[in-house]
């Protein structure tokens, strides 16, 4: 049986010292960092399968370290921990590319439910990566190297913009509701809608030719999403390489 790193950058030793017992006696190897320079170090070397990632730290904070681990290409899923309850700082987290949060206090049954979730979802795109490749119109999508190209030419994805690609791409031409892609992709009933709106709207940029008429994530009024196989296209799903 498979053994997951989890690494755990927590300001507070209480609370890191904590999770790595629990986190241990649930059977995961735990890395731990108490700082944000120290976490993004270990988040960017040590390749974990994923990062509970709390927000208020001393040197640097979680957003940055969320931020850079993006901007370097870390795909690993991150599971915020913020005691704040701003609405606009857990849609911060999330556009940064957060996969998931948990607002202090929390129940340590809460949050290793939140793990596994995140940790069968991450296995799941891993797994539909090792398929191949997705086409569409002249969009080219190769998960197992994480690229795209458009027409051509390079195009850079996030990673939750590769795992909605991934999850369409399992659903072609079916409708699929707000509460799928929020169980499906975030891992979680519980997210604000907006957040939906704007990942769908940052794909939409890079892979439509016209965003504001979409061919192939397409909205269906009053219920979600729909992505389409356009007639006309050679367009392919999961094709073998």
């Amino acid at each position: 049986m498979r053994e997951w790193t989890i690494l755990v950058v927590e300001d507070d030793e209480s609370i890191r010292l904590g999770l790595q017992e629990a986190l241990r006696a649930e059977g995961y190897r735990v890395l731990l960092a108490a700082d944000g320079e120290e976490g993004l170090r270990r988040g960017l070397t040590e390749d974990p399968d994923l990062i509970v990632l709390d927000v208020m730290m001393p040197r640097m904070d979680g957003f940055e370290v969320l931020r850079r681990l993006r901007a370097d290409g870390v795909a690993t899923p991150v599971l915020m921990l913020t005691a704040r309850g701003l609405e606009a700082d857990r849609v911060k987290g999330l556009d940064l590319g957060a996969d998931d949060y948990v607002m202090k206090p929390f129940s340590l049954g809460e949050l290793r439910a939140r793990i596994r979730t995140r940790l069968r979802a991450w296995d799941r795109e891993r797994g539909l990566s090792d398929q191949g490749a997705l086409r569409f119109g002249d969009v080219a999508v190769d998960f197992a190297a994480r690229s795209a190209t458009r027409s051509g030419a390079a195009i850079h994805l996030t990673p939750r913009e590769f795992e909605l690609l991934a999850f369409f791409a399992g659903r072609p031409g079916r409708a699929v509701t707000r509460v799928e892609l929020l169980r499906g992709v975030w891992g979680d009933d519980d997210v604000v809608s907006r957040v939906i709106d704007t990942a769908i709207f940052g794909l939409r940029k890079k892979v439509e030719s016209d965003p504001a008429k979409p061919r192939h994530i397409v909205s269906v009024r009053g219920l979600g999403y729909r992505f389409e196989m356009v007639a006309g296209d050679a367009d392919e799903v999961l094709t073998e390489t």
